[in-house]
């Protein structure tokens, strides 16, 4: 469901900058893929642009057959918010509203009614019912990770982007957000595509790519 044929992105400043050169790969329906790589390697880069949040120097990313780069930037918006989950290493919730609130946010900006028994399925799988009506800065950084999961999970979107899910967290918190997002996959079935630095972290997926310099390694 995932296709990303010779993705590029070049920086030209001074001297010309290979972020990405050449990066090829798929990924099928339900597969939970893993890159790793040292900072300044590329994945934040390749993430983003899989993400449509950047433009590719050249190449194609495909989701479902949709030619993301295609798309004209206010279709290519609409189809980010309906069809890819995002799960930042931040958190990225906003303060003045309540764990549920932060839920249920991807379906007020597409104007759609909540589907409650889906959002409250997605809770119970991620084990925060009891956090709800908490604000963010009443959790953990782990609570608050499994709200960002959750967010990205209820619009059923077909790949979740997860960027160093667990760079903010300790190890203990890191593992329980890992074992969550394994759950999501095997019950759920979303794709996902998670970059991390971290090996422990990277062998929880069942595919593990190495980027190093801009390019992946075989």
């Amino acid at each position: 469901m995932l296709k990303v044929r010779d993705l590029k992105k070049y920086y030209n400043k001074n001297i010309e900058v290979k972020a990405l050169d050449g990066v090829s790969f798929d990924a099928k329906r339900g597969e939970f893929v893993s890159i790793i790589g040292a900072s300044g390697s590329g994945k934040s880069t390749l993430l983003h642009l899989i993400g449509g949040l950047d433009y590719p120097t050249s190449g194609t990313v495909l989701i479902d057959d949709n030619d993301l780069y295609e798309l004209k930037d206010d279709e290519r918006t609409i189809f980010r918010r309906r069809n890819i989950g995002f799960v930042f290493q931040n958190y990225n919730l906003l303060p003045m509203l309540n764990v549920y609130e932060n839920i249920v946010i991807p379906f007020g900006l597409d104007g759609e009614k909540v589907d409650k028994d889906y959002v409250d399925y997605v809770i119970e799988i991620l084990e925060i019912k009891d956090q709800i009506y908490k604000m963010p800065n009443e959790l953990s950084g782990g609570q608050q990770q499994r709200v960002a999961i959750a967010r990205a999970l209820v619009t059923k979107p077909s790949i979740i982007l997860a960027d160093e899910p667990t760079g903010n967290l300790d190890s203990k918190s890191s593992s329980q957000v890992v074992y969550l997002l394994k759950k999501v996959n095997i019950e759920l079935g979303n794709t996902i595509l998670m970059i991390t630095h971290d090996d422990n972290v990277a062998q929880a997926a069942s595919r593990t790519l190495k980027i190093e310099d801009g390019r992946l390694l075989i």
